[in-house]
Formats: C-alpha cells, sequence, structure tokens
C-alpha cells in the first residue's frame, strides 16, 4: 500500500511539472532534465511511470480532454433549455482550463503547428467533446431556437480559441499596456470573460440573436 502511494505521488509530481515544462517549453524544447529536477525524481521515474517524453506529453493532453469530455457529454444529455446548456458550455471550458493552466499554451501551440503530437487516442477524446458539442446545436435546431445553418465544428472553434488565448494573454497585456504609455482596458475578472463568451456565442447561434 505504501509503495502504491508513493507511486501516486512520484507520478503525480512528474505529471505537474512535465505540465509546467511544456506549456513553458513546448515539446520539442521540453527538457526531461529539468521535469525530473522540478518533479524532484531522478529520471528513470519518468520512463517509469510515462515510458517516453512523448507520452508523457500526451498524457496532458488527454486528461483535459478526459475532464471536458466527461461533463460535456453530461452537459448534451441533460434536459436543460439550449440556451443553458450555452451556458453550462461556456462556463465548463473556462472552469476546466483554469483548473489547468498549462493547457491553454499547449494547446495553442499544438493548434499552430497542425497538431502534430495527437495520435488516435488523443483524436477520440478530442472527438467526445466535439461530438457533444455537435449535440448541443442540434438540439437547440430541433427545437427551433437555434439557426438551422449554424456551423458546430466552426462555433466550436470560435470559443476554443478564445478561452485559450484569455488566459494567457488578456491579463498580461492590459496590465503590461500602461507601463508603455498605452491605455486598452481594465482586466476582466473571471465571470466577465466567462458572461461576454455566454453572450458571443448565444448571438452566433440563436434565430433571434439575443
Amino acid at each position: 500500500m505504501a509503495k502504491r502511494r508513493v507511486d501516486r505521488d512520484s507520478k503525480d509530481q512528474v505529471f505537474m511539472a512535465a505540465a509546467a515544462e511544456f506549456a513553458e517549453r513546448g515539446f520539442d524544447a521540453g527538457g526531461v532534465d529539468r521535469i525530473a529536477a522540478k518533479a524532484r525524481v531522478n529520471k528513470a521515474m519518468i520512463y517509469y511511470h510515462f515510458g517516453s517524453k512523448l507520452e508523457l506529453y500526451v498524457e496532458v493532453l488527454r486528461d483535459m480532454f478526459r475532464a471536458v469530455g466527461a461533463r460535456a457529454r453530461a452537459l448534451a444529455d441533460s434536459t436543460d433549455s439550449p440556451d443553458r446548456k450555452i451556458d453550462a458550455w461556456v462556463a465548463m471550458i473556462v472552469e476546466e482550463a483554469s483548473a489547468r493552466p498549462w493547457f491553454p499554451p499547449i494547446m495553442l501551440r499544438e493548434l499552430a503547428c497542425g497538431v502534430p503530437h495527437f495520435d488516435s487516442e488523443t483524436l477520440g477524446l478530442m472527438t467526445v467533446v466535439v461530438g457533444a458539442w455537435r449535440d448541443v446545436v442540434a438540439g437547440g435546431q430541433r427545437a427551433g431556437v437555434f439557426r438551422r445553418d449554424a456551423d458546430p465544428l466552426l462555433t466550436h472553434l470560435t470559443i476554443m480559441p478564445a478561452v485559450l488565448v484569455f488566459f494567457i494573454r488578456e491579463q498580461s497585456l492590459v496590465t503590461k499596456a500602461p507601463k508603455a504609455g498605452a491605455v486598452i482596458a481594465e482586466p476582466r475578472s473571471r465571470q466577465q470573460f466567462i458572461q461576454h463568451m455566454q453572450h458571443t456565442v448565444r448571438g452566433m447561434l440563436r434565430k433571434d440573436n439575443r
């Protein structure tokens, strides 16, 4: 029992250290030696738990998709109204990204490079999320609330980059700008951002554009 607990603790330490390293440097520049040092384990423990640097990196990606996928499917299958599902979806994405601040910069790099490190399993996990969103949109269309020509994939791709960019750029932009003599805006709270995105997505989907 004690050994399993130690193994679990060291695996968690490696995961968190790797997530921070890949968020800062990306996959190619991310260093196994630095991950081991941050995790306070020897390098052999990384390979013991994850097999390779690539498997460790992919696990960091899959962790987010698993968390979002489980909630997304439950939300899509719920009996809530289409509008409530939209609002819950946006809040869910923001909450899960907040819980994993390393994910936005990692995912942005992947998207910019054509997702070179996505294998079939990782793509499958992401497909669960996209499929649940497709069902949310289809349900609103059947109810006569959403536009019939609303494209689920394009709408989702509008949501995700906005969320990712907000978490890695918005706060730094509005706080650094005054130092250069530029006034852009006041920093937004997480709730302000959620409300903005909820309104934006409803505007894209609803027939009455509310």
